[in-house]
């Protein structure tokens, strides 16, 4: 004879099974949350571990260096005044020179070196800068410190002439891109750019 199936034994048995599952469902979220905390302050630890050496390294270098500290000063205080030296030298060897500084700016460095570039006197020297970086010339360090001086700070191009150890300069920026963007003549702009370097000439002659 069969037996009987018991219904509330089997829902019993159903209800166990669930459970379990359930069980193993949540023991399993728990592993993989430990798993992950684990992980994280694994991170946390190789992070201050490694923030702790670098400030280490940092002390170290600093105690090793303090020392050095006065002698380093004194060396930059003499290489500051050689070159000073050597930069007014070196304007005074440039009286009476022109210079055009123009920038690399992609809506502007074509019409400066191919359309007004070769309509300046022969004379003037052509300066290309990249960012903060000359890129053409001689004397790359003196023409830079002439850059970092310029006082009429408008933008490119700017006209620069030594006159007397004294770097005078003009920018401009705004006649010059007033006629690139209105494609206008450049006679007008010709014009002060010359009216520039001639005055300061006839300056230095008073």
């Amino acid at each position: 004879m069969e037996k009987e199936a018991v219904p509330w034994i089997d829902s019993l048995l159903s209800l166990d099974r669930q459970y379990l599952l359930a069980l193993i469902i949540t023991m399993g979220n728990l592993i993989r949350k430990a798993g992950d905390l684990v992980n994280k302050a694994s991170d946390t630890l190789i992070s201050l571990v490694a923030g702790s050496c670098i400030v280490a390294a940092i002390l170290v270098a600093a105690i090793i260096c303090l020392p050095l500290l006065p002698f380093i000063l004194i060396w930059s205080h003499f290489s500051n005044k050689r070159f000073q030296k050597e930069y007014n030298l070196y304007l005074q060897q440039m009286n009476g020179v022109c210079f055009f500084f123009y920038n690399n700016r992609k809506s502007s460095v074509a019409f400066a070196r191919e359309m007004l570039a070769p309509k300046l006197a022969p004379a003037v020297r052509r300066t290309l800068v990249e960012g903060k970086r000359i890129v053409t010339g001689d004397d790359l360090s003196f023409l830079s410190t002439m850059l970092t001086g310029v006082k009429d700070r408008k933008g490119f191009p700017y006209l620069i002439k030594v006159v007397d150890g004294q770097v005078l300069d003009c920018s401009i920026n705004q006649q010059f891109y007033n006629t690139m963007a209105g494609n206008k003549p450049l006679e007008p702009l010709l014009a002060q750019i010359n009216s520039f370097y001639t005055s300061t000439a006839r300056a230095s002659n008073d």
